[in-house]
């Protein structure tokens, strides 16, 4: 195993490390906020019910799979045996495949939200199906990785990479369904929902009239829903640029086969830091854009605050108490003999006591 270190592999240890502390800390927050306050932003919120989704998928990912990327990029090796290989590989690319679905979800119901604001909300029964869709379908998609991922030396160094179907024509053909289930129609519903949801916040959708609805009504609910459509395009758009390599990635497997691009190519590091740095800065979005959510994380922030100050001054005053009462005590040891005045000197004090 080699030890010594580059600047490039301590460089991307480092930036690893920084993603893995704003992946836990921002995702753990918004998890904490969401179920926190689950009354007010998951009963009966089907988009809240999908970003809390979203955030449990990339915080899996974040715990999961990072601290053993982070060790490849120090030690430019895989040192973890084969096992881990495979159940660590296809952890990554599942759950990052429910990220995926779940943003589509979002799209979807941002688009349902503007198009029919009037139609009810989506069952609870309905929401928690696509919700379990959106792990069967990557997992059952990604399971032959577990197969195909194995540890082998490629260039003198031990790496953790897939492995190629033996059947050339098969395993193109796996990679290219893989592709289209997990990726690809996501990705479609995700940008169709959005042009749309545009031309509507536009007035401009054929698929929505106007005349539908009354004016102050539809004036109330587009102020709110366009709000959220906001958020939720700027996690799309973060979405896109992030998983760009991986979709060229993928492309590439396609045309070529699985074992044209390995771990530790250019192509497959860059796709691999794109996905990690969607999962940390999905939470900073949803904190600083969407107003649900930053509210009650200043509520909770505040009230911690306030929560302490209050400990504090409860802590002083015990401390004052205390003081107090052991002053009263050494008073009251004093007054016992009242022929002893609390102010006579030390040397009369201990003349009287040898006298008595």
């Amino acid at each position: 195993m080699n030890m010594a270190f580059t600047a490039s592999d301590v460089s991307k240890a480092v930036f690893l490390a920084v993603i893995f502390v704003i992946t836990v800390v921002g995702n753990g927050l918004v998890v904490y906020v969401l179920t926190k306050f689950r009354k007010q932003l998951l009963k009966n919120r089907p988009t809240y019910q999908f970003i809390l989704n979203i955030v449990l998928s990339d915080l899996i990912v974040g715990i999961v799979t990072i601290p053993f990327e982070f060790t490849r990029e120090l030690l430019e090796e895989w040192i973890f045996g084969t096992a881990l290989c495979k159940i660590i590989e296809f952890i990554e690319i599942a759950v990052s495949g429910t990220a995926v679905c779940t943003h589509a979800l979002i799209a979807f119901d941002r688009y349902r939200s503007l198009a029919r604001p009037y139609l009810p909300k989506m069952e609870r029964r309905i929401v928690r199906q696509m919700i379990t869709l959106s792990w069967l379908v990557p997992a059952i998609m990604s399971s032959p990785y577990l197969y195909m991922f194995e540890v082998q030396e490629i260039d003198s160094k031990i790496v953790c990479t897939p492995n190629a179907i033996p059947i050339d024509w098969l395993d193109k053909l796996y990679e290219a369904i893989e592709f289209v289930a997990v990726l690809l129609i996501p990705f479609v519903v995700l940008c169709w929902c959005y042009f749309h949801v545009t031309l509507i916040m536009w007035g401009r959708s054929p698929l929505v009239g106007v005349e539908n609805f009354p004016a102050a009504p539809h004036s109330v609910i587009s102020q709110n829903k366009k709000r959220v459509t906001r958020t939720s395009g700027l996690v799309a758009a973060a979405f896109i640029v992030c998983w760009l390599p991986t979709f060229v990635l993928s492309f590439v497997r396609i045309v070529s086969g699985t074992e044209s691009v390995h771990r530790g190519q250019v192509l497959h590091e860059i796709s691999m830091f794109g996905i990690f740095i969607n999962e940390a800065i999905n939470p900073i979005i949803y904190c600083a854009f969407d107003r649900s959510l930053k509210a009650r994380i200043r509520l909770h922030t505040i009230c911690t605050l306030h929560t302490e100050s209050v400990e504090s001054s409860q802590n002083a005053t015990r401390t004052i108490n205390t003081a107090a009462e052991h002053t009263l005590t050494q008073m009251d040891v004093r007054n016992l003999d009242p022929t002893l005045p609390s102010d006579q000197p030390n040397h009369e004090r201990r003349r009287h006591t040898l006298n008595t």
